[in-house]
């Protein structure tokens, strides 16, 4: 009879673990799915703008139009702009586009790029008060000027030669197009 007893004991308790062991894979599973969508999802996006971004860039580059667009940091850019308004869509090439058409009303002022949002358009920076080279326009100057107060990036484009400049840390650096990608994605780093 003691062996009976120990013989049912012994399978409630390996039944037990087995009914234990299923739930926690399949706890640990889900849990590793929602994670890795959730990294997916956050890796999709990031993508996603960083090639709407580029495609806006290199177009308006080809064709000249000027633009600047500052990608928000850390520093909220609040108080150190002015003007502006609130746009909060998700980053296109096509709206980008379209801000900076030189029939827009809009295209002479910032784009702000925040929390992966085209955030904030026709807002405007002071700008710098270093002496730098005259090719440069207001845009750059308003660039370099944020730059000096936050740690946005800011890149310009120039509609007197299309070239493409990036400005952070006070500094103002010219971006050939075929290191665009290389420069966006130091940008974009985690």
């Amino acid at each position: 009879m003691e062996t009976a007893v120990y013989i049912i004991l012994t399978l409630v308790i390996l039944i037990s673990i087995a009914i234990i062991t299923n739930y926690a894979i399949i706890l640990i599973k889900n849990i590793i799915k929602k994670r890795s969508n959730k990294i997916s999802l956050g890796s999709s996006t990031k993508v996603r703008i960083f090639y709407q971004l580029k495609e806006a860039l290199e177009i308006l580059a080809k064709t000249k139009t000027g633009a600047i667009i500052t990608i928000e940091n850390n520093d909220n850019l609040d108080s150190l702009r002015t003007d502006g308004i609130v746009l909060d869509a998700n980053i296109s090439s096509s709206i980008l586009i379209s801000i900076f058409n030189k029939y827009s009303p809009l295209h002479d002022g910032a784009v702000i790029i925040r929390n992966n949002k085209i955030y904030y358009v026709g807002t405007f920076y002071k700008i710098t008060k270093k002496s730098i080279d005259n090719k440069y326009g207001a845009r750059h100057r308003a660039a370099l000027g944020i730059s000096e107060m936050c740690d946005a990036s800011t890149l310009v484009v120039s509609e007197e030669n299309g070239g493409v400049s990036l400005a952070e840390n006070g500094s103002l650096t010219s971006i050939p197009l075929e290191n665009l990608q290389e420069t966006l994605t130091k940008i974009f780093k985690d």
